[in-house]
């Protein structure tokens, strides 16, 4: 059998599928819980539970009770995602943009976020790290896409500007996560605010 076979093609579907199934009873367990008890009160145990899983099969999909219930998955970038990034050819600041829109693709839990964090601000912190380990190893790979590691940090420091701004309320009304475009925008004009 080929790996263009349609059956090929329908098993990866297939499988793909149950990963989001179960990545959404793990979510929406977790949400569920700490939303009615608090962070400090559930366990990933009561999350397994609720979600009919494995602890092993949890933490493959998530690396904490904190992550799971905001929705933040222990692998933020597809490697599709990574490859393509390191093998483009485009503008680096361009290119940035294409990839942290594409961190947790179909995972649109915005909304759900912010009202947890509201819930339970002891949350805020398990964001913080886990959005810190994700700006690291988009440092890296923007490093591995010029020989200027300055001009990588800026052009990350950058993008991440853009989506945090396109994150708070403040600033859009638009509700969800900023697309490409998005941020491509909110990097150009804080490049005319810089040029001013």
């Amino acid at each position: 059998m080929t790996t263009n076979s349609p059956l090929v093609d329908k098993q990866c579907s297939l499988r793909e599928r149950k990963k989001q199934k179960t990545w959404r009873a793990i979510h929406d367990a977790a949400f569920d819980l700490v939303s009615e008890r608090g962070v400090a009160h559930v366990t990933v145990a009561d999350i397994c539970a609720s979600a009919t899983i494995s602890e092993r099969t949890f933490f493959n999909y998530f690396p904490s009770k904190a992550a799971a219930a905001l929705g933040l998955p222990a692998t933020a970038i597809a490697e599709e995602d990574e490859r393509r990034f390191l093998e483009g050819s485009g503008p680096l600041l361009d290119e940035l943009c294409e990839l942290i829109a594409s961190v947790s693709s179909g995972k649109d839990n915005l909304p759900r976020m912010r009202e947890l964090i509201r819930l339970e601000p002891d949350l805020l912190a398990a964001l913080h790290q886990w959005t810190s380990g994700l700006r690291k190893h988009v440092i890296q790979l923007a490093e591995q896409r010029t020989a200027d590691p300055v001009r990588a940090h800026l052009a990350v420091a950058l993008v991440f500007a853009a989506l945090f701004l396109n994150a708070d309320s403040a600033y859009t009304t638009r509700p969800g996560r900023a697309s490409a475009a998005d941020l491509r925008a909110t990097v150009s004009r804080l490049g005319e605010l810089a040029a001013e």
